[in-house]
């Protein structure tokens, strides 16, 4: 029974640590932020990228990096 039980706590241990380290969305999968205007109420008086990750986490509950978000907005504002 010991075996049983480390062997599951490992796989459970595992599976957090896969879920923590996933790859975020893909980008059609964040809003368009590029027709806001930043630090505005459009943006609820935030930038871009930190309306973007607020968004993204009211949406899918996992918080972009800044980094990452500046990213994302930097290639929505290319595109436009």
């Amino acid at each position: 029974m010991g075996r049983l039980a480390w062997s599951l706590l490992i796989l459970v241990v595992a599976g957090v640590m896969l879920a923590w380290t996933a790859p975020p969305a893909a980008a059609a999968e964040y809003a368009n932020v590029a027709g806001l205007e930043p630090w505005s109420e459009q943006t609820n008086f935030m930038s871009l990228a930190g309306y973007l990750r607020w968004m993204t986490f009211q949406d899918q509950g996992v918080w972009l990096s800044t980094a990452e978000a500046k990213r994302i907005v930097a290639a929505q504002l290319a595109e436009r």
